[in-house]
């Protein structure tokens, strides 16, 4: 059998995927991500014998990020095979790219449109519609994926042609991974909503 995890909401897709393996108890797993794919030692674990004589699981992170010749050949590969894999992507995946697995499983996470909404008012001299925006948001259970999305989104901006100063993107990023630091270690004096604000108004007004 074949599972896909993927979704634009990849924190919780991530979760989803790790719950499913979480939960395969006498089972050989093998994990691995894309940026370490050894189709030798694929290809092994695929069609050797289990070590402890007990169904096996190929789990694979951002499957869909390898390169295409090695794309290409694990597919066949999986396709041939008995064993269950466990895909998850870390984003929402195409048609064209899920018709690679006919018959698997899809689990597809989306974000809250309200989060869209949100992350699309980050613009110059936009604050009004900003705040009304990030208010809107129940932040209490997705706090750590709205950082993380608005941390990314800054991240592409200073990759690409921005409306904001590119000085005021480098700090305001630097701010934001202060602040994701601050608030794992425990360390924040304001609640984290608040501070994750104050660093988007001080964008947005410039």
């Amino acid at each position: 059998m074949q599972y896909i995890f993927h979704g634009d909401n990849n924190i919780v897709s991530r979760q989803e995927f790790n719950q499913h393996l979480d939960n395969k108890q006498n089972i050989e797993i093998f994990r691995i991500d894309s940026k370490q794919i050894d189709l030798d030692k694929i290809n092994n674990f695929l069609n050797g014998v289990s070590l402890f004589g007990n169904q096996k699981i190929l789990a694979i992170s951002n499957f869909f990020s390898i390169t295409k010749s090695n794309l290409d050949k694990l597919i066949s590969m999986i396709n041939k095979s008995d064993i269950d894999v466990v895909i998850w992507q870390d984003k929402t995946l195409t048609t064209l790219q899920l018709k690679n697995f006919p018959k698997a499983i899809v689990h597809l996470s989306k974000l809250d449109n309200l989060i869209y909404r949100c992350l699309n008012t980050i613009k110059p001299n936009n604050i009004i519609k900003f705040l009304e925006s990030y208010k809107n948001i129940d932040k209490s259970n997705i706090f750590d994926l709205l950082l993380y999305l608005i941390k990314n989104k800054i991240r592409t901006q200073l990759t690409e042609k921005s409306n904001f100063n590119q000085q005021s993107l480098q700090n305001t990023y630097l701010q934001l991974i202060e602040l994701d630091y601050q608030n794992k270690s425990g360390q924040l004096t304001i609640s984290k909503e608040i501070a994750l604000e104050r660093i988007m108004i001080n964008l947005i007004k410039n």
